[in-house]
């Protein structure tokens, strides 16, 4: 449950920071944290993590993108919960 929420959470995310939207910087992260969100028997990915991979871009978009940061900040709350 919490992996099927966390890649929805991402996906809306995508949907309400899209690429035309972001920055270059925020694209790479962007890009990164969908790198983590990885199937089960696939190898984890280098870091950074995940977790650091959302809160780095949380930082960027917080003060532009409130909407997004909110989202982002929710995929902060499951992971935390199931435990990364």
């Amino acid at each position: 449950m919490p992996k099927t929420e966390l890649k929805s959470l991402f996906q809306r995310l995508r949907e309400k920071l899209p690429e035309s939207e972001a920055s270059s910087t925020q694209q790479l992260l962007l890009a990164k944290i969908q790198y983590h969100i990885h199937e089960e028997g696939e190898e984890n990915p280098e870091e950074p993590s995940l977790r650091e991979s959302v809160e780095i871009l949380l930082d960027e978009i917080e003060a532009e993108h409130p909407k997004s940061a909110a989202i982002a900040k929710n995929i902060l709350e499951t992971l935390a919960s199931i435990g990364i």
